[in-house]
């Protein structure tokens, strides 16, 4: 098969729109203060929240990177990967939406007063954008940007992203993606970024959006 350049045009069209429609999502879940919830695994381990920053400058930049290098290396596994990501990120958005969680207590003691205090009338179009082409969540975000979202929690995204590619990918690439998932996950624990059930349900929409995909003929052969 020749290199699906319509396919991976279309994947790429379908995972930004679909992450318009989560941070949109997540913005106006953020309107709703959510409780704060107790959780066994934060009892136990110590929150490092020195860490927390490489949630993003490692996690966001890995991401992106993996993604192009599929389009290079394995090109119907990145399509894969975008199909079923697109998904699962509109499900992540609409399950945020639904049911706003507070912050874990490491996570409340970061987050900047205006998104604790964000009102919908103070989604204005220059915020949307911002979230929707969050540039400085690169280099550590100023407040109201992707960067500071509070209760985008059920479920996580660093888990479903990361393990998404475990399960697109083949020989030393998923190796390589194992690796990546498996660092992502513990600093989430360590940083307390998420509660342990945004974590295990990240596992169980991902799967079964892949099953489905899967079942039905939707993926292309690696």
């Amino acid at each position: 098969m020749s290199y699906p350049r319509r396919e991976i045009a279309l994947g790429i069209f379908y995972q930004y729109s679909s992450y318009v429609i989560m941070q949109t999502f997540c913005l106006l879940a953020e309107t709703t203060r959510g409780p704060t919830l107790p959780d066994r695994l934060h009892e136990w381990i110590h929150a490092d929240r020195t860490l927390a920053v490489y949630n993003s400058t490692i996690w966001l930049p890995g991401v992106l990177v993996f993604i192009a290098f599929l389009a290079i290396r394995s090109p119907m596994a990145c399509v894969n990967y975008m199909r079923v990501g697109a998904v699962v990120t509109v499900f992540r958005g609409l399950f945020i939406f639904a049911t706003s969680l507070g912050p874990p207590l490491a996570v409340m003691s970061d987050a900047p007063p205006a998104m604790l205090s964000l009102t919908r009338e103070s989604i204005t179009l220059p915020l949307l954008i911002r979230q929707w082409i969050p540039l400085d969540v690169l280099y550590g975000g100023s407040g109201l940007s992707a960067a500071y979202l509070t209760q985008d929690l059920f479920f996580s995204g660093h888990t479903a992203t990361t393990f998404l590619f475990c399960l697109v990918t083949r020989g030393w690439i998923r190796t390589v993606s194992v690796f990546f998932h498996i660092v992502t996950v513990a600093l989430l624990i360590l940083t307390h970024e998420h509660y342990t059930i945004d974590i295990l349900g990240a596992y169980f929409v991902v799967y079964a959006v892949h099953s489905f995909f899967e079942r039905r003929d939707l993926l292309l052969s690696a």
